[in-house]
């Protein structure tokens, strides 16, 4: 039996969620009911702590990005990416190499960080 974890952790503007473990046909679809209760906010979905993912374990993450959720990944491994490019689905979901990346890719700007942004 293979086992994942999530941890959410809400922030104020955004909610990030640990992924841990196996993504696959078993551990989905608690994954998925865990991902969808969170998904009406902006999500970072850390996958520093997968150690495997296979066709179900990417399906989850496509509909949470489908179904409308503004949602970045980080801390995927160079084979989780390679994945996400040969399937089409980093067109979809951003891979970022930060938190801070991912912030930018999924949060609405506010007028201090776009003058910041201008100011350089």
């Amino acid at each position: 039996m293979t086992r994942a974890d999530l941890v959410v952790i809400e922030n104020e503007r955004h909610t990030t969620a640990l992924l841990t473990g196996e993504l696959d046909r078993a551990s989905c679809p608690a994954v998925r009911s865990r991902l969808r209760a969170v998904a009406h906010r902006p999500l970072v979905l850390d996958f520093s702590g997968v150690t495997f993912i296979d066709a179900d374990g990417l399906r989850t993450v496509h509909q949470c990005a489908r179904a409308g959720t503004a949602l970045a990944l980080v801390g995927v491994s160079p084979f989780v990416a390679k994945l996400f490019r040969i399937l089409g689905l980093d067109g979809h979901i951003p891979l970022c190499s930060s938190t801070e990346e991912a912030l930018w890719c999924i949060l609405p700007r506010t007028d201090e960080e776009i003058r910041d942004w201008l100011d350089g």
